[in-house]
């Protein structure tokens, strides 16, 4: 699959992703949000290293070629890779501990929201730069 292909099959499930999220909030679903969050984030960022020819099946190598070529290149924040990171965490505990589903709140979730819409801040322009159509995540930001 050439590398634009990839990142724009990413880009569209980042979209789809964002649009679960967006079903899971207005329902008060507030650990299913942050799944959704978590795995739209990570969708854009795989958008981001498939259109440089980077590939991970790994959500460690995604952060760590995240943090890699983009965060430590200075081409994007560091709390970009923070919030990728602490949303992985809550991704898992919303996941896998049936008990801590319960301290969920949108308050939280409305933090987390944020967080994406920073990183779509940053990343669509690199996104743009090579030439990845990212036209669907703009009503996102």
């Amino acid at each position: 699959m050439a590398k634009n292909e990839l990142a724009e099959a990413e880009v569209y499930l980042a979209v789809e992703k964002l649009s679960s999220f967006k079903d899971d909030y207005k329902a008060e679903r507030w650990g299913n949000a942050t799944v959704n969050l978590f795995f739209a984030l990570e969708h854009i960022v795989k958008a981001l290293l498939a259109g440089v020819g980077m590939e991970s099946k790994s959500h460690e190598g995604v952060r760590v070629l995240f943090s890699m070529h983009f965060i430590k290149a200075g081409l994007i924040h560091p709390k970009i890779g923070r919030y990728l990171g602490n949303l992985y965490d809550r991704r898992v505990s919303a996941e896998y501990s049936p008990l801590r589903r319960a301290e969920f709140v949108k308050e939280e979730v409305d933090i987390y929201y944020e967080w994406v819409k920073e990183a779509l801040v940053e990343i669509l322009p690199l996104l743009k730069e090579n030439g990845i159509d990212t036209t669907s995540l703009e009503d996102f930001k």
